[in-house]
């Protein structure tokens, strides 16, 4: 005679059996998703490791570049030359960009320099023909405190649309402290600017393009007038790191300063650093 519990029964077994499955498979994801994690902080820590060395490589041929050439700094030195395009690493790929920032006008520099700074600005909106109100709503925000210490503040607090902020930044940015332009790292189009004479602009650029480099002297000769705020050597520079390790990829975007310790031995700082977010 058949059990009438034995029905009763095989659907406990499945139930335990089905509660059991369950269970394992909640574990087996679990434990995938630990090692999923592991594996993620793993590449991170690889990509942060290869992302030191590449600043500190870039530190160490500046501190160099300064005992080297103090008295010049131009792309054909061997601080430009580290740069490195995307490459393929074990596992993933490598790049480093190095950028004289002082290739650029400051901002910063506006405040105490009188009417030179103003006019600089103006000559690069009317370069770019940008609307023209773009200088005063510079030179309105500039005004104001606190101190400007991005460009992408001038959209909300100068009112500059993003499409002309984006044709300035080439050759506008901001830095802690005033400088001056890099004659040797300046694009074309501000060296246009700040001569505000095409053929005189084209001289330099000449010049620049034959020997590699401007000094004083070039500038004497070529009998060009140049305004105030203009220099041969640089001080900032940026350095842009991007790693990726497996899927895991990182960058990080450092401000240098390159100057002296009290004792005049070469010294290179990190000012600032972000990452893409």
């Amino acid at each position: 005679m058949r059990n009438p519990h034995s029905g009763v029964v095989l659907i406990n077994v499945l139930v335990i059996l089905a509660l059991t499955s369950a269970v394992l498979l909640v574990m087996i994801r679990a434990s995938d998703v630990s090692i999923a994690r592991v594996q993620v902080y793993s590449e991170a820590a690889q990509g942060l490791a290869l992302i030191a060395g590449g600043e500190a490589s870039a530190i160490a041929a500046l501190r160099r570049d300064m005992a080297d050439a103090p008295g010049t700094d131009h792309l054909g030195e061997a601080w430009a030359t580290i740069a490195q395009a995307e490459t393929a690493i074990t596992s993933g790929t490598f790049a480093l960009q190095i950028t004289d920032a002082q290739a650029q006008f400051n901002l910063t520099s506006v405040a105490g320099s009188g009417v030179v700074g103003a006019q600089i600005l103006g000559r690069i909106a009317r370069r770019l023909r940008l609307p023209e109100d773009t200088v005063p709503r510079i030179l309105a925000r500039l005004a104001q405190a606190p101190a400007l210490h991005d460009l992408d503040q001038l959209i909300a607090e100068a009112g500059l649309t993003r499409e002309t902020l984006d044709s300035l930044r080439a050759l506008i940015t901001v830095l802690p402290e005033r400088s001056d332009i890099n004659l040797n790292t300046a694009l074309p189009e501000l060296i246009f600017a700040l001569t505000d004479n095409p053929v005189q602009a084209r001289v330099l650029i000449g010049i620049r393009d034959r020997q590699g480099y401007l000094a004083p002297a070039d500038v004497a000769a070529a009998k060009v007038i140049l305004p105030l705020g203009i220099g041969y050597t640089s001080g900032y520079f940026r350095i842009t790191t991007s790693v990726r390790v497996g899927a895991t990829r990182q960058s990080l975007h450092s401000l240098l300063r390159r100057g002296q310790t009290a004792q005049g031995a070469p010294q290179v700082t990190v000012i600032a650093r972000s990452t893409d977010r």
